[in-house]
């Protein structure tokens, strides 16, 4: 049985994530979305609010767990018997950074491996930075998240949050 974890932010989930989780999870036993605590980041959404908004986008993926930590990604990959790491690239320029953490994950963790996915061209251009931006103009942004996550995100701009 393989099991096999995908990290991020997630703040928040949008259509371009739900896709690699979707080709990930025909791909492995398992697929652990792993929402990150990162406290040097400020996000948007709680990681409570985050774990929430995913287990609902994946709730039709049957092999999906969602879990949040906090750390290094490969210390919580060991710990859940993950031995692939599931990275999405959207462009070139992504590819940069994701090499060198695969490489430094891989000296840290020879046990695990990384595993790439090209974002269907389609969500190509798709950040979760971009959907806060738009959002925060009112601008409609439900061809990018699910209805779940724009109900949140219209919550949060109501708020004055966005």
């Amino acid at each position: 049985m393989t099991i096999a974890m995908y990290p991020g932010s997630f703040d928040p989930v949008t259509r371009g994530h739900l896709d690699i989780i979707r080709r990930a999870a025909r791909m492995f036993d398992t697929l652990i979305v792993a929402v990150l605590i990162n406290s040097a980041k400020t996000p948007l959404f709680t990681v409570e609010e985050r774990v929430a908004m995913l287990k609902e986008t994946c709730r039709g993926i049957p092999n999906v767990q969602v879990a949040s930590f906090d750390g290094l990604t490969v210390s919580f990959a060991k710990a859940c018997g993950a031995t692939v790491m599931v990275r999405g690239l959207r462009a070139v320029t992504d590819f940069e950074n994701e090499i060198q953490l695969a490489h430094t994950n891989h000296a840290l963790s020879p046990g695990i491996e990384t595993v790439f996915l090209a974002t269907s061209i389609q969500w190509s251009y798709l950040s979760s930075t971009i959907v806060k931006e738009a959002a925060h103009y009112h601008q409609d942004v439900s061809q990018f998240v699910t209805p779940n996550v724009e109900s949140a995100l219209l919550a949060k701009q109501r708020q004055g949050e966005v």
